[in-house]
């Protein structure tokens, strides 16, 4: 068994234990007898209450069944209900039970002697009141029940109804008595709690103010002797070193370190004198030590400039900064004379270029035959300042030579007052010599760069594109060809290009990439060692077709790299592709009509042909051969003008006289319908009529050509921006946008089913746009596919001048449409011109049907029409209809006949006014004009 010690029952940790394990024991008793006490006196009320309310519910049952009896006995009496009687039964029956049930409760004197009545009640109601009324009810004597009612029975059953009530207002007072006592129990237990809280507070402040005065007091003694002891006072521990805890153990251990130092303090004041002499010898070597540092840290900055700058003022500046760090002085200057380079302090820059650019060539020659020399000089009056004695001024001179002993730099440095020793000279001597080194270096990394740039700028300047790709497949070199190419201007910033990222780009780009791909990583492996081509289609926002080609790059026998020539081949391919093309559109259009040609040729030299069919035949070979002819011609009129050998005729002519010509022309096309809008007021141009006239009909041809529906071609005419715009506008198959750039190549035809079944050489639009391009204009497409074409374009106007706004034609014009109908070309130009000249636009049909189809779509001012128009359909036929419909009827009409006037068809029209061939054209406007 482990003996306690003194120690440990007298310290601090034992006897607060005690007190806290007394605190906590009290407290545990005091809340256990506590919780005990309230929790007894709860039970016992609780209980009481419960009794009362039983007692209350049982007196209110045997009170309902007691009701019940009388009431079911008297429905029985009444009515003789046999159902009344089995409940009349079920409730004696109830009654007697809740009666057990009530005398097992504790009951009171009276709670007891009503139940003893209760009982007699039960027994002699059920044994003779019961059966004596059953049978005066059944026998139908009502007197006798009335006797036997009043015979005391009703004083009974009047008694217990008055004793319910009564009971029922004790037994509410009782509960609200026991709720107040259950009330005032809690109050005063809280109040109980409470004065225990505030008791076992009290108690645990005594045992802190005993703690701390055990604890805090001899720390705070403890304090104060060691502040004591810190400023060499006195110290007065007092009767702590007597206490036998550990306070008292730690107060005797200081008292003895205290005597312990008092006792050392001399021999510690010695050793901390010769400490601080060795801490100042110790500063003054880290001192030294720092400033060696950082010598050695400037030198190791120079060493690493003098190894890898390549820029020359930079290296001036570096090592001039240097000199200065290291030897101190006043003014200096660091001349390298390749290059007129310099750096220089104290000096300024006027003073610095001066003294460079005037050096002394006596010091020069010195400087060549002696590394360094000093001179030695006495300062003039502005030169000292401020200083009242004279002193000197030491000017050094030291030179950098290179392998050749050719004099390259100069420093020229001035101290004041104190001269330059034999220790610095040497070592600026031997810095100097190593600068050369790096001097000669940077001169031949210079000659290196310009040879590289050079050498660059050749491979730039070169057609093909050249890439040379290392051993490891990155590209280490790129011409600005290359770039152009296959569009590597977003990877030409970086110095190489990995394999994975020019590849990659390559493989986006190209349209046969897999194959491409093969081909570069086949000529890059070390096994290739020949030389290989292949072609290629680069897609971007046009295509570019190149053919590459790879050969080895050799250092000896070990092979380095591969270099690759990209040449851009489009202008090749694509001539290539137009021959094919021209090849297969020739074979095909000449195959065509010779074989007609042949064969009905055949037929009549081999046959007997009746003349009629004979007819036939010789009229087949006649259109076929004019269709060679035209080929043919397309074909030398498209070769002269690429060549410049096509003459034009230029002259002044009218655009509408000739689109009106062109229109008569086509005016027995039987699916389509082509007519003019003239809506220009200025149509006077310099160009050649007969290519004029070839364009309109190459352009109105093409536009019948692919409406193989049929359908309007509509030819508008109008002055934009100083020209004239001409538009044929058809409803045929249309041009998907991607083709539409295409259109104008030479034997170019759009690859479609539908224009496949359609024949032409590809050369219309070509000698279009030749024939624009000669007249100074331009010509473009719009069109969507499956909505139709329309082909734009325009001349410039002769002396390039309109005499009107065209904002406020166009303004005015709006809605000012007049319709001519008329078949002879020369009238129908004649009332355009004046009908323009008023500031109306014009719209010319020579077909009635085609024309009222196009009133049925079009705003019109009024219609000028010719009785004599055609075979299907004459002007009044056209009148008619256009008087039955209900967007027509009420257009002004004016007719133009030759015929003398039909009054009764006049009036019946309702014509605005009959003219008779000739009249003058103002006729025409006037009507319009005066409305």
């Amino acid at each position: 068994m482990i003996k306690s010690t003194p120690l440990l029952n007298k310290s601090i940790r034992s006897q607060f234990f005690k007190m806290l394990l007394f605190l906590v024991v009290s407290f545990l008793i005091i809340i256990a007898a506590f919780l005990v006490v309230v929790n007894a006196s709860q039970n016992a009320l609780q209980q009481k209450r419960e009794q009362m309310y039983e007692k209350s519910m049982l007196v209110d049952e045997l009170e309902e069944n007691f009701n019940g009896i009388f009431f079911r006995a008297r429905g029985y009496y009444a009515f003789q209900n046999e159902q009344e009687l089995k409940l009349l039964y079920e409730n004696l029956e109830n009654f007697e039970v809740l009666l057990q049930k009530f005398s097992q409760l504790d009951l009171t004197e009276e709670e007891r002697g009503l139940y003893n009545e209760l009982v007699d009640f039960h027994y002699n109601y059920k044994t003779v009141t019961l059966p004596k009324g059953l049978s005066f009810a059944k026998m139908g004597d009502y007197e006798a029940l009335r006797e036997l009612s009043n015979s005391g029975a009703n004083d009974l059953v009047n008694k217990f109804i008055a004793y319910t009530k009564s009971y029922k207002k004790k037994t509410d007072h009782s509960l609200n008595q026991i709720f107040s006592k259950t009330v005032e129990q809690g109050q005063l237990f809280t109040f109980i709690s409470l004065m225990i809280s505030g008791l076992i507070l009290l108690f645990v402040g005594v045992i802190l103010r005993r703690v701390l005065n055990n604890m805090i007091r001899p720390i705070e003694q403890l304090t104060l002797a060691t502040n004591a002891l810190a400023s060499g006072k006195s110290i007065d521990l007092g009767n702590l070193v007597q206490k036998e805890d550990e306070l008292g153990i730690l107060a005797n251990s200081f008292l003895k370190m205290i005597l312990s130092i008092q006792d050392k303090e001399e021999v510690l004041t010695t050793q901390n004198e010769e400490l601080l002499a060795q801490q100042d010898e110790l500063q003054e070597n880290q001192l030294q030590l720092q400033n060696s540092l950082n010598y050695l840290e400037k030198y190791n900055q120079l060493n690493h400039v003098l190894t890898f700058t390549l820029n020359k003022q930079k290296l001036i500046d570096n090592l001039h900064n240097y000199l200065n760090d290291i030897y101190q002085y006043d003014t200096s200057v660091l001349y390298w004379m390749e290059g007129n380079v310099y750096a220089t302090k104290g000096l300024s820059h006027q003073s610095a270029a001066a003294l460079v650019d005037n050096f002394d060539m006596d010091k020069q020659a010195r400087l060549k035959q002696e590394k360094s020399f000093v001179i030695k000089r006495q300062l003039t009056a502005n030169e000292k300042g401020i200083a009242q004695d004279s002193y000197y001024a030491y000017d050094l001179y030291s030179s950098v030579f290179n392998s050749k002993r050719e004099l390259v730099a100069i420093l020229m440095a001035t101290r004041e007052g104190h001269p330059h020793n034999d220790r610095d000279i040497d070592s600026l001597n031997g810095l100097l010599n190593r600068v050369s080194i790096a001097f000669e270096r940077i001169l031949m990394y210079e000659e290196v760069e310009k040879s590289r740039t050079l050498n660059q700028t050749i491979i730039d300047n070169v057609n093909e594109g050249i890439q040379l790709v290392s051993a490891t497949g990155d590209t280490v070199l790129i011409n600005r060809a290359l770039c152009g190419i296959v569009n590597l201007l977003n990877l030409t910033t970086e110095t190489s290009i990995s394999k994975k990222d020019w590849l990659q780009h390559f493989q986006k780009c190209s349209a046969q990439s897999d194959e491409l791909i093969e081909f570069l990583e086949a000529s890059i492996m070390e096994s290739f060692e020949d030389t290989r081509k292949y072609r290629y289609c680069m897609t971007a926002e046009h295509e570019i077709f190149v053919e590459v080609y790879a050969t080895c790059l050799f250092d000896g026998q070990e092979k380095v790299g591969t270099i690759f020539v990209h040449r851009d081949i489009t202008r090749e391919y694509e001539v290539d592709q137009m021959k094919s093309e021209l090849v297969s559109t020739v074979s095909h259009e000449l195959r065509t009509p010779l074989s007609s040609v042949l064969g009905f040729t055949e037929l009549l030299l081999t046959k007997n042909i009746k003349p009629e069919r004979q007819n036939k035949y010789i009229d087949t070979i006649h259109r076929e051969a004019v269709r060679l002819t035209n080929l043919i011609n397309d074909f030398l009129d498209l070769q002269r003008m690429e060549s410049g050998k096509q003459q034009y005729n230029m002259e002044t002519l009218q655009l509408n006289e000739i689109a009106f010509e062109i229109v008569n022309r086509f005016r027995h096309e039987q699916k389509h319908n082509v007519h003019l809008i003239d809506k220009a007021r200025e149509v006077h141009v310099n160009a050649d009529q007969d290519r004029l006239v070839q364009l309109f009909i190459n352009l109105i041809g093409n536009a019948i050509k692919f409406s193989p529906q049929g359908g309007d071609v509509e030819i508008l005419l109008e002055n934009k921006n100083n020209k004239i715009q001409v538009s044929i506008k058809d409803e045929g198959i249309g041009i998907s946008k991607q083709d539409i750039a295409q259109l104008f190549q030479k034997f170019k035809r759009i690859d479609n089913s539908l224009r496949r079944k359609i024949g032409g050489t590809g050369l219309g639009l070509s000698i279009c746009r030749e024939i624009i391009l000669k007249h100074e204009g331009e010509i473009w497409i719009e069109s969507e596919e499956g909505q139709g074409t329309t082909v734009y374009f325009t001349l410039p106007l002769a002396n390039n001048t309109i005499t009107f706004d065209e904002e406020d034609v166009m303004e005015d014009s709006k809605g000012l449409n007049i319709m001519i109908v008329e078949d002879d070309l020369s009238l129908a130009l004649l009332l355009s011109e004046e009908l323009k000249s008023k500031g109306f636009t014009v719209i010319h049909h020579h077909d009635p049907k085609k024309a009222f189809e196009d009133t049925l779509n079009t705003p019109l001012l009024g219609i000028v029409i010719d009785i004599m128009l055609g075979e299907e359909m004459s002007g009044w036929d056209l009148v008619h209809a256009l008087r039955e419909r209900e967007h027509t009827k009420e257009i002004p009409i004016i007719i133009s006949s030759a015929l003398d006037e039909v009054k009764e068809m006049v009036d019946q029209f309702q014509i605005k006014k009959y003219l008779t061939k000739p009249y003058p054209p103002e006729e025409i406007s006037k009507l319009f004009v005066l409305g």
